[in-house]
């Protein structure tokens, strides 16, 4: 038991757990697989396997225990399939006040950053998205992939380096 004698079976210590980490979870396996339903499908199996053995599970350790069901449930289900994300689903305005020209370069590069990003490495892509989309630091990262601060920095920096390289100076 926990130093808090916080149980993971008690409700609201249960709901305090899904409410904190559900979405972080949710979105690090969606950078992971690139679909957002199997992302979420993944998150609940795993939340419903931390309350069937929640009496083995201490509180403080939720997080770890969520995190490394998720992984083995994104595993199992994208097994030799190519990871493929998905950004069509981003709304462009239907008032634009923009050039034609600037609009159709403007769809040309975010296309191309798209695919840019689509052909990083999954280590990179993830702490990318999970930094520039989810506006997470550094440190949280580390904390959420269970790395050093300079394990991601360096991801980072590999990721930047290929994406200047392949579109330009983002």
């Amino acid at each position: 038991m926990s130093v808090n004698n916080k149980s993971v079976c008690e409700s609201k210590h249960f709901e305090a757990i899904f409410n904190t980490h559900s979405t972080t979870l949710r979105n690090y396996i969606y950078y992971k697989c690139g679909d957002t339903d199997l992302a979420k499908d993944i998150v609940q199996e795993s939340f419903i396997n931390l309350w069937n053995n929640c009496s083995k599970v201490v509180f403080e350790e939720a997080l770890f225990y969520l995190k490394r069901v998720a992984s083995n449930r994104f595993l199992n289900a994208v097994k030799h399939q190519n990871i493929v994300l998905n950004y069509s689903k981003q709304k462009v305005s239907d008032v634009n006040l923009e050039s034609p020209e600037f609009i159709i370069e403007e769809k040309e590069f975010l296309i191309k950053l798209q695919s840019a990003i689509q052909r990083l490495p999954e280590k990179q892509r993830t702490v990318f998205l999970l930094n520039r989309i989810d506006k997470k630091t550094y440190a949280e990262i580390a904390d959420l992939l269970e790395l050093s601060v300079k394990a991601i920095e360096k991801r980072m920096h590999i990721a930047l380096k290929t994406l200047r390289k392949e579109i330009g100076n983002i």
